[in-house]
């Protein structure tokens, strides 16, 4: 690991620190160490130690990204990375943080053990996702954590069908439906109701969000197939509230990037030809990281147990 990269969460201060922390501790250490940094966060940082590069420019090259920040800074930084196969570590600034899972107290140490060759690298599955519309693609999109079929501003439910791999599954009325990853399992399918999976497990998560039916529930579907939405079409409704419904739906990719839908578009979720690479202390797995971010067994009084 001789070229790294550092995206940091622009917006915190705290993070800029940390930043500024790393980039001069890693040019101490006698090796060849070269560090880049992404240019915004960089005029925060007044560094002569480090290059500066634009953040989609950042990753080309690197032999590693840290991400200092939280959960939408590493999403932030995955699409920065693209295609590439890089492995990333996440240093959290102190919120949940299950993608950033290393504590900030704890950076240098980790990195410590990075540079020594003491580390994991854990590859996880991506989704791709495509919006068709009068059969042409209209859209194109990479997701680790999820993709979110939802209603916008008007409070009324949406009403669409699901088919796998060509098969019809159900339809439902709901505020939306949630496909995720595995890695994703942690993040909004978890406060929707939807159960963890490890991200060892090959595997799409459909969640509908708050269904008009009780009895459509969470399911978990092979990580080879694709999923199909495509909306209801309602009978007897004038242009007017077509119009409004048209506008009133909307797709979320990874929280971060939104896409309007209209009347007739297919959304298709399909397993990425390529994967994504997290960095890991020896130390740590992902059973930790459970513990530690939902404080399981604290509500007994009693610490973790340690293997």
């Amino acid at each position: 690991m001789q070229k790294i990269g550092i995206i940091t969460k622009k917006s915190d201060p705290q993070a800029w620190k940390a930043t500024r922390r790393l980039a001069q501790w890693l040019h101490d250490q006698q090796r060849e160490v070269t560090v880049s940094l992404e240019t915004a966060s960089a005029a925060h940082i007044p560094l002569a130690i480090a290059h500066r590069r634009k953040q989609d420019e950042l990753p080309e090259g690197q032999d590693m990204i840290v991400v200092i920040g939280g959960d939408g800074t590493f999403l932030a930084a995955f699409r920065a990375i693209g295609t590439r196969e890089i492995p990333m570590l996440g240093i959290n600034m102190g919120r949940l943080g299950f993608l950033t899972e290393i504590p900030h107290h704890a950076m240098l140490s980790t990195m410590t053990e990075v540079l020594a060759g003491h580390y994991r690298v854990e590859v996880r599955m991506l989704l791709n996702v495509s919006v068709f519309r009068q059969g042409e693609e209209v859209l194109s999109h990479y997701v680790m954590n999820d993709v979110v079929l939802h209603r916008g501003a008007l409070a009324r439910m949406i009403e669409f069908q699901v088919a796998i791999d060509g098969q019809f599954v159900f339809s439902v009325r709901a505020d939306g439906l949630i496909i995720a990853t595995p890695t994703g399992s942690t993040a909004y399918a978890l406060s929707a109701g939807g159960p963890i999976l490890h991200p060892a497990i090959d595997a799409l998560l459909l969640v509908p969000v708050c269904p008009h039916t009780l009895t459509n529930r969470p399911i978990a579907v092979p990580g080879l197939g694709s999923v199909s939405v495509t909306f209801t079409t309602k009978q007897g409704t004038s242009p007017t509230t077509d119009s409004d419904e048209q506008q009133d739906r909307l797709l979320t990719l990874d929280g971060q990037t939104g896409f309007d839908l209209m009347e007739g578009d297919r959304i298709l979720v399909r397993r990425a030809p390529h994967r994504v690479q997290i960095l890991h202390a020896p130390n740590r797995n992902y059973y930790n990281v459970l513990r530690e971010k939902l404080h399981w067994g604290e509500q007994l009084g009693l610490p973790p147990k340690r293997p």
